[in-house]
């Protein structure tokens, strides 16, 4: 075959792949849906790996289009496959909460094998399993459980005030001292998930770098890899086995399992009880044990990975998103002074009606902290998006919205941080408000626009856990100290184009000043 033949076939098979892939990504135009258009083989993902701008700022980039505006959906691809893009509040109801059975599933995975400990948790599993596990698990969050974890909390918050007493400071006449809020919170809510769920002492405080913070920090550290990681678990979940991506890396998988499995077993040993979670998973695995023994197969199989994947996801998730919204308060606050000026008011009366003692009912008393955490979440959602997947063997239809049938296995995405900074739903969304969310004027927001923990029965289960250590790590914070900017403080937040979670791009520096609320 000569080279001229070689190179009309060549010409003629790049030809024959741009056909298909033109035709590939007419799949929306096709079916009449509005659409974004895509880039061949990137589809509408191009702007998340540039890393031009953040996952959350990217999210709104594609709620905002153009081509989007007054849709209660569009078509999208994420790198080859077809996905939706949800904007109408009605929409989003009914695919979270309403018909929920048919996208039960999320889009988003690890790899099943080689991520045991990522992929086999609440927030990845597929039902039934999914089901099964969140069922076993809700009873680690009743009030009367959240009460009886209030005193361990407020060890570990005396453990942060004295940390903080203790720091020299850098300037004696104003006494005072810069450091990094989202590091001081990490430590905080890493002591905090270590005693509550596991009954161990981390001491975060006095050995910074700990194993239990060292593992911790690594799963959200974001580097390139990381964000690479990341980015396929949430739109190519097919591709991340066969690229070995993990989102628990492989050194805090070894780490966390040999530390659950010790103390569920020093546990079993010595009969002990705590009403933690590792008693929660030990009657789980006594559970599995007990049926295997009288013969039954139809009981979900509590034992080894599952058990372990559990107790992790509580350690991730908890420590960092709790650290992330304290964090983030704290920035908030050193930049609107009069807000911090309340807070700190009503800590102090809360502080002297119960003789300088945290209760659980001085924490329920604290409205206004709870109006600035709301807020903070609003604008800093530890999640910019919420991703879902179609169940449903026939399909399921739009109408009367739109007469596509969305087909089984189809991604779903609910843009959850631009939603938040939608101005028809939250006028002049980037100015921190606390007093959107007062009691009178939180009956007046939609509850399918606001979902910094989810929505509906996939929802975050620990969302007043989450609430209870953020105010405990609050109360002992501004207690002795007040919050304010320095040089390093951002003027403009710029959240980090690496990470797919909420984070500050640079970290979050302020400064705290020696004041007293004397109580």
């Amino acid at each position: 075959m000569t080279l001229g033949m070689l190179l009309s076939l060549f010409v003629v098979l790049l030809a024959l792949i741009y056909v298909l892939l033109r035709r590939h990504y007419s799949y929306w135009r096709r079916r009449g849906v509005p659409e974004l258009r895509p880039c061949m083989l990137l589809g509408n993902l191009g702007g998340i790996l540039s890393m031009r701008s953040s996952p959350a700022d990217f999210i709104c980039d594609l709620y905002n289009h153009p081509d989007a505006q007054d849709k209660p959906f569009v078509g999208i691809h994420v790198f080859h496959k077809p996905a939706l893009l949800l904007r109408d509040p009605e929409l989003i109801k009914r695919i979270m909460i309403k018909d929920f059975p048919k996208f039960s599933d999320r889009y988003s995975n690890s790899d099943y094998k080689g991520d045991p400990l990522g992929s086999q948790n609440i927030f990845f599993l597929k039902n039934p399993a999914w089901k099964e596990v969140r069922l076993k698990l809700s009873p680690f969050f009743t009030s009367n459980r959240l009460k009886n974890m209030l005193p361990l909390i407020d060890e570990v918050g005396c453990n942060l005030d004295a940390y903080l007493r203790q720091q020299p400071l850098h300037n004696e006449r104003m006494r005072c001292f810069d450091l990094e809020a989202k590091e001081l919170c990490a430590l905080f809510t890493t002591d905090v998930i270590a005693t509550v769920a596991y009954g161990v002492q981390a001491n975060s405080f006095t050995q910074p770098n700990s194993e239990f913070r060292r593992h911790g920090r690594a799963v959200f550290q974001f580097s390139l890899k990381r964000a690479a990681e990341f980015t396929l678990v949430f739109f190519m979940p097919q591709m991340v086995p066969h690229l070995g991506f993990k989102v628990v890396p492989a050194e805090a998988t070894k780490f966390l399992r040999n530390t659950i499995n010790y103390v569920m077993a020093e546990r079993e040993r010595s009969n002990q009880t705590r009403n933690d979670l590792i008693d929660l998973l030990i009657d789980f695995k006594r559970s599995t044990q007990k049926a295997k023994a009288d013969g039954r197969t139809d009981q979900f199989v509590f034992e080894g990975d599952i058990l372990v994947a559990q107790a992790v996801l509580f350690f991730t998730a908890g420590f960092e998103s709790s650290s992330s919204t304290m964090s983030f308060a704290m920035y908030e606050l050193a930049r609107n002074p009069e807000v911090q000026q309340r807070l700190r008011q009503e800590i102090k009366d809360a502080l002297i009606a119960s003789d300088g003692r945290i209760t659980q009912q001085l924490i329920e008393s604290l409205e206004y902290m709870h109006m600035i955490l709301q807020e903070v979440l609003r604008m800093y959602p530890p999640l910019p998006f919420l991703d879902r997947e179609c169940t449903l063997d026939q399909g399921y239809p739009l109408s009367p919205f739109h007469e596509f049938k969305v087909p089984k296995g189809m991604p779903i995405y609910i843009p959850a941080y631009a939603l938040h900074m939608d101005p028809q739903y939250f006028p002049q969304p980037r100015q921190f408000k606390p007093e959107r969310f007062s009691p009178e004027n939180r009956k007046l927001i939609n509850p399918y626009i606001y979902m910094p923990f989810g929505l509906g029965p996939h929802g975050c289960i620990g969302e007043r856990f989450g609430f209870l250590q953020a105010k405990v790590g609050l109360v002992y914070m501004l207690r002795n100290h007040l919050v304010t900017t320095s040089e390093r403080t951002q003027r403009r937040m710029k959240l980090d184009p690496k990470a797919i979670i909420t984070q500050a791009k640079g970290g979050l520096h302020v400064r705290l000043v020696r004041d007293s609320l004397g109580v």
